[in-house]
């Protein structure tokens, strides 16, 4: 049985929802004139004072605008909530846009696109303010909240969802609804418009939303059958023996489909338009087909592989024998640029050539609407507080991310990642919440978790010597990096320099390595001083391919030196490197028992280290769906209508980590349970 609780003063949204909301209680004005003075627009365009509004950024972002009768005469901003290195960095550039424009409509930020888009809102609803133009909060009106069994009051009111009576302004009827514009809704919404649907994609923000830079698919030309279902044997392996394989086998059979159309759409081969994609001759070939020049898109490395043989990686080995199976997976970018940029050229290549996808930014799904027990549609909420209710004739696809960004959430289903700071913003859990109210059943503890820095440095899978934040070596290095968010929840928290503001006592994840300038000798993949600069902070300008805030190598003449720039104590850190070199000498680490084979000692100046950062990247687990991606209840049964795909639908994994073994599967899972959703509600699989 459904609780409902009065929704009437709830305010707890503010931070952790919706993109582009205009937050309650900002529309005072300081200074202004009381309300026997509005007529004074008579006068002038706008009534002299100052004002505030604020709108979603990635956190919240505040406009505070003084206008004199003709023009707006100052601005200020406070984005502090925003990423460092992004919309931090570009307050000073919209706060000139806002004066020189001398309204709401500027050009934003190359790369900020999210705190530009708030920005606009929020100075627009000063602009009104000024006007005497009274504005509205979407948190002014909402449905009561009503908990599904199975979840508590915390976890719905950490989401956008509304699960009370809703009675819609307005109706629309199509064939397919996707919810969520990113890896697995864009190719949702795309196949199921050129399958000839009429379709609705949904977007709670204003943009498309992805992140990473990899998705892969099994090439079955290069592969041969047993090798593929080795692959889903050792898959399943790695994921503890909890997937489902049914999942698995459907990836296999479907991704390179789901992939090949992916890179198509975006213009990203050397095919003409729409060509079939299908140069995956080397690694090499293939990353030089892949290349938009117009929208600086391109392939800048592939890391496909053709499993055959002994197959190995840091801590596990799987023998193929004669067989094969061949992943490509071709890295799009550069950085920071990511798929988010690619999706969004695949949906605008789409909706050229189908008129029958309609897209609705900034309009989040809050409710499922059901007839008996078949899903038959979704209510979405726009910006100014209106309900539309979407009707989908042939099946609803939600799409909506993990659930990272919904605190109640993790603390129930993933309470690994608590006190780890998290990569991606407002994934609230909206999908799960939604599909379980409608019957399907949540996927068993634990939840995976994908949990990784490649951003800092370069040396992120070398184990060289391991310090925390307090100097102190704490592990043996020969432990995969993926798995270190494991080993990091045991080493002390760090409160310094892009710490996540959700964590004001500071986070864990964080660690030190530390080598020295003989690295090249002993480095298992030796990367030249010449390519490590460009992570050292401020030491090239405007360097490529990185994510310039996230830069975190740093190069030393002393260990004293390297110790202040890493924040570290500089006498414990000496300590651990004295240490470490006695047991190099003593040809046995007796104090961790890594192997000899990776014990050089420190010891050549210049000294070198690199700040790690473990960070959320996503929680890919979901309700319980079938190979369909459709979702299913506590009994195995397919609610009709209703799809669930990318981190809203399992069990592809089912381990407590994801499984690193083939870059690019989690975006390559997206694309293809997108693909084969769209293909299975319209009778086309």
């Amino acid at each position: 049985m459904s609780k409902k609780i009065s929704r009437k003063n709830f305010l707890k949204l503010a931070s952790a929802t919706v993109m582009g909301s205009v937050a309650a209680g900002a529309l005072t004005a300081c200074n202004s004139a009381s309300s026997s003075t509005a007529s004074s627009t008579a006068s002038g365009t706008y009534i002299p004072g100052t004002y505030t509004a604020s709108a979603q950024g990635i956190g919240e972002v505040k406009v505070t605008m003084t206008f004199d009768a003709e023009k707006i005469t100052d601005v200020q901003l406070d984005v502090s909530g925003e990423t460092a290195g992004y919309g931090k960095d570009a307050a000073d550039t919209l706060i000139q846009q806002v004066l020189d424009t001398q309204s709401s409509e500027i050009d934003g930020v190359s790369g900020s696109t999210v705190t530009s888009n708030a920005v606009r809102k929020a100075a627009e609803n000063c602009i009104n303010q000024a006007k005497g133009i009274a504005s509205e909060s979407t948190n002014a009106q909402k449905a009561e909240t009503v908990v599904p069994d199975g979840m508590t009051v915390e976890e719905v009111e950490s989401s956008v969802v509304e699960l009370g009576d809703i009675t819609p302004d307005e109706v629309k009827d199509y064939d397919i609804v996707v919810v969520g514009a990113g890896a697995a809704g864009v190719p949702a919404a795309g196949w199921a418009a050129e399958l000839g649907a009429s379709v609705a994609l949904l977007q709670k923000q204003s943009v498309v939303v992805s992140q990473g830079n990899c998705g892969s698919a099994i090439i079955s030309s290069k592969s041969t059958p047993a090798g593929k279902k080795m692959w889903v044997h050792m898959t399943n392996g790695l994921c503890d023996w909890r997937a489902d394989t049914s999942l698995l086998n459907a990836y296999v059979e479907h991704s390179e489909e789901a992939l090949m159309w992916y890179l198509n759409r975006a213009g990203l081969t050397a095919e003409t338009e729409y060509g079939d994609g299908s140069k995956v001759d080397s690694n090499t070939d293939s990353a030089a087909l892949l290349h938009n020049d117009e929208k600086g898109l391109n392939a800048y490395m592939c890391t496909s592989q053709d499993m055959t043989g002994v197959w190995k990686d840091r801590m596990d080995t799987y023998d193929f024998g004669e067989e094969h199976c061949y992943f490509f997976a071709p890295w799009i970018g550069p950085k920071p640029k990511n798929v988010g940029d690619v999706l969004a050229t695949v949906l605008e290549n789409v909706q050229a050539k189908c008129p029958n996808l309609e897209t609705f930014f900034s309009t989040p799904a809050v409710k499922l609407v059901k007839e008996g027990d078949k899903v038959t549609g979704v209510i979405g909420k726009t910006e100014d507080g209106k309900y539309i209710q979407f009707n989908a004739a042939k099946g609803v696809i939600l799409a909506t991310g993990d659930y990272m960004n919904n605190e109640a959430m993790v603390k129930r289903w993933c309470p690994d990642v608590q006190e780890f700071d998290k990569k991606q913003f407002q994934k609230t859990g909206d999908g799960h919440i939604m599909a379980i109210a409608a019957g399907a059943k949540m996927e068993n503890l634990g939840h995976t978790k994908m949990m990784h820095d490649f951003d800092s440095g370069l040396m992120y899978e070398e184990p060289f010597l391991y310090v925390n934040m307090e100097g102190n070596r704490f592990c043996n290095e020969d432990t995969g990096f993926v798995y270190m968010g494991n080993i990091t929840k045991y080493v002390p928290k760090y409160n310094g320099a892009n710490v996540d503001a959700n964590h004001p006592n500071g986070s864990q994840g964080w660690y030190c390595q530390i080598y020295d300038n003989d690295y090249m000798s002993y480095a298992n993949a030796p990367v030249p001083e010449a390519a490590m600069t460009k992570y050292i902070p401020g030491a090239v300008e405007n360097p490529e391919g990185v994510f310039t805030n996230l830069l975190d190598t740093y190069k030393a003449d002393t260990l004293d030196e390297l110790a202040e720039l890493l924040d570290v104590p500089a006498d414990a850190l000496k300590a651990s490197v004295e240490r470490y070199n006695e047991l190099c000498d003593k040809g046995a680490d007796e104090d961790f028992g890594k192997s000899m084979k990776y014990m050089h000692k420190i010891q050549t100046a210049p000294f070198w280290g690199i700040r790690k950062h473990i960070r959320v990247s996503s929680i890919d687990s979901g309700v319980n769906t079938n190979a369909n991606g459709q979702a299913l209840d506590a009994e195995g049964n397919v609610i009709e209508g209703l799809y669930c795909v990318g981190n809203v639908g399992g069990v592809f994994y089912g381990g407590a980590d994801y499984p690193f073994h083939q870059t690019g599967l989690s975006l390559g899972r997206c694309y293809t349970f997108g693909m084969i959703a769209a293909k299975h509600a319209l009778g086309q699989l």
